[in-house]
């Protein structure tokens, strides 16, 4: 997935809805140089860092599936 892609298709911020269920909530240590990078780049493209992190793991996820059933 091209960056571009990634924000074309990744949903923007907005106001959350606090009656939707979350799953998969866990702590992902980033270091701070890395997360200063993720929060400076989600900023400037008015994402979600979890949500920004969501779609390049289900991006990775797609991939090596369709890799591994060929």
């Amino acid at each position: 997935m091209t960056e571009e892609e990634l924000l074309n298709t990744t949903a923007k911020r907005t106001k959350r809805n606090p009656n939707t269920t979350r799953y998969g909530m866990f702590g992902l240590s980033l270091g701070e140089y890395n997360y200063n990078r993720l929060d400076e780049y989600c900023k400037k493209h008015n994402l979600y860092k979890a949500t920004l992190v969501r779609s390049l793991v289900v991006d990775y996820l797609d991939r090596a599936e369709r890799r591994n059933n060929v």
